[in-house]
């Protein structure tokens, strides 16, 4: 049900120094997940519980999309946290419209869970929730009407979009908070400038929102597949990744169409990539999401 990988990310996944004594303490960056491990999207393996968690997703997919793009809660769900929040049954009526809250220390473990639920997803995103589990209930994916009965065995595309899309969304925001932290110095003298240079990396012009265009039908910006159609993207990556520290001298000499050869242009790639990753786990204690190559579209 997963993408295939991007060979770049994937050798730099597995090359990444996971030792403790690199990681760079106290945590400064908020280490949750923007977005649900696309994994763990997977997780179930009886048919009602997946239906459950896919549901659940794509029913708050454009909320929480827009909620992480516009007005980013303080701290990011816990893996735990997305594991509650996908396998949860949507109530009929909102938490707020119900009695008065148990006191806290009287809580159970699942209320405590529900409760912080609550407090980041917020009631508005947890009743979008509300009558997808209808006979009739549909949800959507990228203007493609999806059934929810249709989720409990999926087809197997529709999923490795929803995850690619997962890959896509988790790098690019996490790629932005890191950024914001190891640059802050020209984030602070020219924050403008830094988001457009952010937002150049990636073809479009939603910035980091990727939720309403079409499904891309061939691999695109810094991992398209002609030379001249990637040379802008991983410049503009290049520009980024050079503003942090430590960076490697590969990455440091302009790419011109002179130099751009297909071997270079294998280097860089696997250079940044390598960069990226080893960076990010240095800074949250854990691999980064990556992305992946598109799914095999017949």
């Amino acid at each position: 049900f997963l993408p295939p990988p991007n060979l770049h990310w994937e050798g730099a996944m597995k090359i990444v120094v996971k030792d403790e004594s690199r990681v760079r303490i106290p945590y400064v960056i908020d280490r949750g997940y923007r977005f649900p491990e696309p994994a763990l999207l997977l997780g179930p393996k009886l048919p009602e519980r997946l239906q459950l968690y896919l549901a659940n997703w794509l029913a708050a997919r454009p909320l929480w999309i827009g909620r992480v793009d516009h007005d980013p809660p303080r701290t990011y769900p816990t893996p735990q946290l997305w594991r509650d929040f996908l396998g949860s049954v949507p109530s009929v009526q909102p938490q707020s419209s119900k009695g008065k809250e148990p006191d806290g220390k009287s809580l159970t473990a699942t209320e405590k869970g529900k409760r912080a639920m609550q407090d980041l997803f917020g009631d508005h995103l947890l009743e979008t929730q509300g009558n997808i589990f209808s006979p009739d209930g549909v949800v959507e994916f990228r203007g493609e009407q999806v059934s929810i009965a249709s989720l409990a065995t999926p087809p197997s595309l529709l999923v490795q979009k929803i995850t690619w899309e997962l890959f896509e969304l988790g790098f690019r925001y996490e790629l932005k908070d890191l950024n914001r932290y190891l640059a802050q110095g020209c984030w602070n003298n020219d924050a403008v400038g830094c988001k457009q240079l952010l937002h150049s990396i990636f073809p479009g012009k939603a910035g980091l929102v990727m939720w309403s265009e079409a499904f891309p039908s061939e691999n695109y910006g810094l991992w398209k597949n002609t030379l001249m159609g990637c040379l802008l993207y991983l410049e503009n990556f290049q520009r980024l990744l050079c503003d942090w520290d430590d960076v490697p001298p590969c990455l440091m000499t302009p790419l011109t169409l002179d130099n751009f050869t297909d071997t270079y242009s294998w280097e860089v790639r696997r250079a940044a990539a390598t960069f990226y990753v080893q960076t990010f786990f240095n800074h949250f204690s854990r691999p980064p999401i990556v992305p992946h190559s598109l799914p095999m579209q017949s």
